[in-house]
């Protein structure tokens, strides 16, 4: 049995030949199907433009319906729709916008000015490491020197060893 061609958009297969693809790919049915699909991921923004610049389709105003459906040249949306969807648009650009410049700066030598207020607060003690042993070890004096923790005061300097 020969190859078959499966058509995504169209849900549809037929024999497989550069002839009959390119007679469906340039089919009616086709290109419709194909616009729809990629309609369905356009950012609404885009939509809206394209709408936007259409004139209103007389016979779907009229009647409620439209024989050319989604492939028609002329605008299915009304007034208000368009109005709602470019008020919300621009609703969603003014969450979008991040804080202004002068309002980040001023953030951020706050944190900066609260940073150094801690850091001067610290003491030497602040910073010695605390020591916690895990819960399966035995007493700190059963342990061997290698396990054991280091004395408050730290270990002794040696002195120079010229290795070599």
């Amino acid at each position: 049995m020969g190859k078959r061609y499966y058509c995504d958009f169209c849900d549809r297969s037929f024999a497989d030949s550069p002839q009959n693809r390119k007679k469906h790919n340039n089919g009616v049915q086709h290109q419709r199907n194909r616009k729809l699909h990629y309609d369905s991921f356009k950012d609404p923004a885009e939509l809206l433009a394209e709408e936007s610049s259409k004139p209103p389709c007389k016979k779907f105003f009229s009647t409620g319906t439209c024989a050319f459906g989604p492939n028609c040249r002329y605008s299915h949306t009304n007034p208000e729709m368009l109005l709602a969807a470019q008020a919300e648009k621009d609703a969603a650009r003014q969450r979008d916008t991040g804080p202004s410049v002068e309002d980040w700066i001023s953030r951020w030598k706050k944190r900066r000015r609260i940073r150094e207020e801690k850091d001067k607060v610290t003491t030497e003690q602040d910073e010695m490491p605390v020591y916690t042993l895990p819960l399966g070890l035995p007493p700190v004096y059963l342990l061997p020197p290698s396990l054991r923790p280091p004395p408050p005061g730290g270990y002794a300097q040696l002195p120079g060893v010229g290795w070599g």
